[in-house]
């Protein structure tokens, strides 16, 4: 069974740090201000917490075409695009950017450097 790494302060790994949140709030300003996606929504959920964005074409009904995960157990944050695992890191500074990289060139382009 493995054991929970600690966060940067030493703590036990958990959900998205409120310094995530903040740096997760810029990125999903920018992204909606680009217009590059038509909402997001983070989620807690008990395995993970996870930022969950949809592209502007996204029906109501379709699931989130990109999503930023931290699981708890472990610390990890994931970068998925639809369901192909983009980035895995114990950083999130080490995911963003990739994501900003979806922002500056579409999904596609951010996929092929999987």
């Amino acid at each position: 069974m493995q054991t929970p790494t600690a966060d940067a302060t030493g703590h036990p790994a958990s959900g998205f740090t409120p310094t995530d949140l903040a740096a997760l709030n810029d990125l999903s300003a920018a992204a909606l201000g680009q217009q590059r996606w038509s909402k997001c929504k983070v989620v807690h959920e008990p395995f993970a917490d996870y930022l969950a964005a949809w592209a502007i074409d996204a029906g109501n009904s379709e699931p989130p075409n990109l999503a930023i995960a931290r699981f708890k157990r472990t610390g990890t944050y994931a970068l998925t695009i639809g369901t192909l695992v983009v980035a895995t890191s114990p950083s999130l500074n080490k995911i963003l950017p990739a994501i900003w990289h979806v922002l500056a060139g579409g999904e596609r382009e951010a996929a092929a450097i999987a």
